[in-house]
Formats: C-alpha cells, structure tokens, sequence
C-alpha cells in the first residue's frame, strides 16, 4: 500500500520513483566508519531488505544478503560469526566472503555450484568516514560519482558529528529540497538573498546566501534540546553573513559547503546528508558535519556540537512539513518556485532501467 505522502492513483504513476518497492539506483550511506568496529557484525535494513554489514579481520567491510540460501538462518544470528574476512551461517557453518561468495561447507566434500553465488554480495565505498553501499536491482556496475573531502580526517578538521534518524517520509519529498526557494522564510526562518541551481549528469546543485529574519516564519520541531527560536533571534542580532553550496551526487547524498561570519565567531563547515530507504514508509535521515574555524581562534567543543544538533534540526523542520504532506504529481507553481518539476525528470533517472 502506498505512503500516506502519495497522492497518485497505483495504476497511473507519472513517475517511476512513486512505485511502491522501487528503489533509487546509486550509492546511499548505511553507517559511518566508526561505528563499524574490525570483527563487528551488524543488523540493517534497508530497500524492503533484510542485510548484514561486517568488518572482517583486514578491516575491509561488507554487506551480504542476510539470510543465508541453505536453510534460512539469519547470518547475524548470535551474533554473527567472522572468520578472516568470511563471515559463516550459525545455523550449519556455510561461509561466505563478502562479495556473497560461498567458500566453505564445513561437511561438504564439495561446494555444490548453485551455492556458490546463491547469496547476494552488495559492492560497498567506504571513504571520508562513511560507508555506502550501491543499491541496483538490475546489477549495473557502481559508477564514481562520490568525490572525496580532503577536509575530513584525523590531520584535518577531524570526523563527523552526526544525528540520525528514522522518518515517515518520501526520498522524493526530500530532495525537492534542493530547489525549493520558497520553502526558506516559511519553515527555516530564512531570507534568500540569492539563490541558484544547476544541473549536471548525476549532479545537482544550489548556491545560495540565505539571511536569518526576524520577519520570517520558523516551523519548531518538537523535543529539540535547545531553544531554536532563541538561537534564531540571536543569529539576527549578531548579523552574520553566511552562503552555502550545497550539491546532490546522486540521488541520496548531498555535500553542502558554508562559511559563516559573525563578530561572534567564524567558521566554515562541511556537512552530508543523505536519506537511505528503509521501506515504502520511511527513510533514515542524517546530517554530518566537520567545522574549522576561519579565525586564530579555535572553536569550543560545545558549540561544534551544537551546531551537529541544529544541523539536523534544520531537517527537522521540513520532517514536520513532510510528515502529513501529500505529493502532488502534477503541482500548480508559479514564477517564485523554483525548478521543482526539471528536478524530477533529473531524479527519474535513477529509477529507470539505463540506455543501452
């Protein structure tokens, strides 16, 4: 059954990335680096799918089907059990490498050839503290879309403060955020001062410069450990001049580079966010971000916390738009939207099979 935040009749989807079960194809972030310890072996899901993501004894991690093609074990049972860089089913000991290869029956004089591939290996890209995986039913090869940020690291700004969370919404919903200029003095307190998009083969991007106004609206997300409100009106008093570029690679992960200056205090900032589907239902959002400041002056611990914390608030604020939105196929705009329906037939890419 489709999402509460669809609209569109199930027999007559305009576009493919409405249909329920059907998956954007690219690389979406599954964990970040540090939470995946050498020996670990971890539950996911993700894609309608039941997986298993694990670091095997070399460090090099994977993502296997979870449910192993002889009887039916999960492979993280138990806890999971890791040989080298095999992982082996609880249940009878069948071993599996992590391209899903099977390498071992522990009472089998030979590996029957049906088994060999029977569990599906998933291609992973760990880099700039992240681990994504590519998701593609009709198993394309991965493409390399995802450039590095020489920024993070242990010799640079450090590793990512992060929030994560589970959300009823559409991964359409949030990638039309990318354009959506309108959106700012309603929801994020905001007044566009300038705004752009631009489009490339797998990429799509906004360069923007975005005042905090005291005549601008706020949506207030509920529990926030801090008073957004507050912090708002303070960042309008202290009349900081902050841009932004903020680009999608692919459909689901967004690098977004800002600096801001203020009399208070200066920094610039990397962030990604991504959202990877769970289901129909729900993506898992997050908002990484490392700071550095632009000034002699480092900057204090606290506020480059808090600054993770209302990061991921200022998604916050649109989660509770989305939450009871529905998605109008065939909107009415105006002259002040922004590019809202080229960025669907830019995203409906990922979801049709490719040329050729």
């Amino acid at each position: 059954m489709p999402s509460a935040t669809m609209e569109y009749p199930m027999s007559d989807y305009r576009y493919a990335f409405l249909e329920p079960g059907h998956f954007a194809r690219g690389w979406h972030i599954v964990r970040f680096s540090r939470e995946l310890a050498v020996g670990e072996v971890q539950r996911l899901h993700y894609f309608n799918r039941d997986l298993v993501l694990f670091r095997g004894e070399s460090g090099a991690a994977a993502v296997v089907d979870a449910h192993c093609p002889h009887l039916g074990a999960h492979l993280a049972s138990d806890g999971g059990r890791l040989i080298g860089d095999t992982i082996a089913c609880p249940f009878h000991g069948w071993t599996f490498a992590g391209d899903g290869e099977c390498v071992s029956i522990p009472y089998a004089g030979k590996i029957p050839d049906k088994a060999r591939r029977a569990l599906r290996g998933w291609p992973l890209l760990e880099k700039n503290g992240f681990i994504s995986l590519w998701y593609d039913p009709d198993d394309n090869p991965p493409e390399d879309y995802l450039p590095d940020i020489s920024a993070w690291g242990p010799d640079s700004w450090g590793d990512w403060h992060f929030h994560r969370s589970r959300i009823r919404a559409q991964p359409c919903d949030v990638i039309e955020n990318i354009v959506d200029i309108a959106h700012f003095p309603h929801v994020h307190g905001g007044e566009v001062r300038a705004f752009e998009n631009r489009f490339g083969e797998r990429t799509v991007t906004q360069l923007s410069t975005v005042d905090r106004s005291a005549n601008a609206q706020m949506v207030i997300p509920p529990d926030l450990p801090f008073d957004l409100q507050a912090m708002s009106q303070q960042a309008v008093e202290q009349r900081s001049d902050a841009w932004g570029d903020a680009t999608y690679h692919g459909p689901a992960i967004m690098y977004y580079y800002t600096e801001v200056r203020s009399e208070l205090m200066s920094f610039s900032s990397w962030w990604v966010n991504y959202h990877t589907p769970v289901n129909d239902e729900e993506v898992d959002l997050c908002s990484a971000v490392i700071l550095n400041s632009l000034t002699d002056e480092p900057l204090p611990a606290e506020f480059v916390e808090l600054y993770a914390q209302t990061a991921h608030a200022a998604f916050g604020q649109d989660v509770e738009i989305w939450k009871d939105k529905v998605f109008r196929a065939d909107p009415i705009l105006c002259d002040g939207d922004g590019p809202i329906n080229k960025l669907r037939r830019w995203y409906e890419q990922f979801y049709l099979p490719l040329a050729g």
